[in-house]
C-alpha cells in the first residue's frame, strides 16, 4: 500500500464520501473517496479506497482547497 494511504486511520480522522468516477463512469455515488487527516496535519485523499494513488495535501494546500470550495459553494 502506498505511503500515506488510509488503511490504518481512526474513525475520528477518516471520512468516506460517495462520489462519481469519470474514468470508470459509474453512477453518482458509485465510487468512494476517503479523506483522512494525518497526525502531522496532512490531508490524504484516497480515491476508490485502494491506496494505489493518493493525493496528499499539506496544511497550506488544504487551506487553499477549503477557501476555493467555500467560494464556489457560497
Amino acid at each position: 500500500m502506498t505511503e500515506g494511504a488510509t488503511a490504518s486511520a481512526s474513525r475520528e480522522n477518516r471520512k468516506a464520501i460517495p462520489v462519481s468516477c469519470a474514468l470508470h463512469q459509474g453512477p453518482r455515488g458509485f465510487a468512494n473517496l476517503v479523506v483522512e487527516r494525518k497526525r502531522d496535519g496532512e490531508i490524504v485523499l484516497d480515491p476508490h479506497v485502494t491506496g494505489a494513488c493518493v493525493i496528499i495535501l499539506d496544511e497550506a494546500a488544504a487551506t487553499t482547497l477549503f477557501d476555493v470550495l467555500g467560494t464556489w459553494l457560497g
